[in-house]
């Protein structure tokens, strides 16, 4: 990812997606998974909003399928795009520990994908996680850092 890229959230899904965090965390640490819709403009990215997937969940489960969630994922992207008009999917789920970083699974999960991104909740936080590993043998991982801004 370009370091000059920037990724902006509007305050009030900011807090909405931080506080499904924080009752994730305050329900035995459930885990709430989505999409983060985003549109691009030149060199930055705006969140315009999200959908929850699934009921909370008590931790990260690996796939049954690992082909089938790359598909599933394939195909929800491209018909979430084409439906709602916009340019950017990425999925997200909440970290309600307050850990940034990415678990285990996540690596996984990113690993097999060979590239995507991972949005991270946390109950103070979002953050995005760029991997990248189709060229090199060590794959890139990039922190990325969504600004707040007022709408």
């Amino acid at each position: 990812m370009s370091i000059d890229f920037r990724y902006l959230i509007p305050e009030d899904i900011f807090n909405e997606l931080t506080e499904l965090a924080q009752k994730g965390h305050e329900q035995d640490d459930r885990i709430v998974q989505g999409w983060l819709f985003a549109d691009r403009k030149n060199n930055f990215a705006i969140v315009n909003g999200y959908d929850v997937t699934k009921d909370p969940a008590k931790c990260h489960i690996r796939p049954k399928s690992w082909m089938k969630l790359k598909k599933h994922k394939l195909y929800q992207m491209r018909k979430l795009k084409e439906e709602k008009n916009i340019d950017i999917v990425y999925q997200f789920h909440t970290h309600p520990d307050g850990k940034e970083e990415l678990h285990k699974i996540d690596l996984k999960i990113l690993e097999y994908l060979t590239t995507g991104v991972k949005v991270v909740v946390t109950p103070k936080n979002v953050i995005g996680w760029y991997y990248d590993k189709r060229e090199t043998k060590k794959p890139i991982i990039d922190k990325m850092v969504f600004e707040i801004i007022n709408k």
